[in-house]
């Protein structure tokens, strides 16, 4: 998925959403955000996890054609979200 993608298909939901990653059924908070070359990587991790609002924030000035991965060894490229109640869980 990319960034452009991503922010078209969320642009009419509230910016309040807090992100997380679903992983072996359990659901990690994206809390932090880092720039590849044509890649924006969602770093995990324990602590409060980030918003919609504060991702289309700290984004402006990234790639829109930039892929999204989750942060890793290895990194793990995201393909989707979906939604449940005040939450994005990227997958």
């Amino acid at each position: 998925m990319r960034l452009i993608d991503f922010n078209l298909s969320t642009i009419d939901l509230h910016p309040a959403l807090r992100l997380y990653w679903e992983h072996d059924g359990q659901q990690v908070p994206v809390v932090d955000l880092q720039t590849k070359p044509h890649q924006l990587h969602l770093v995990t991790g324990t602590g409060r996890p980030l918003t919609l609002d504060q991702l289309r924030t700290r984004t402006q000035q990234v790639d829109p054609q930039a892929s999204l991965f989750i942060a890793q060894e290895s990194p793990q490229r995201l393909y989707g979200y979906r939604l449940v109640p005040h939450q994005i869980l990227f997958g």
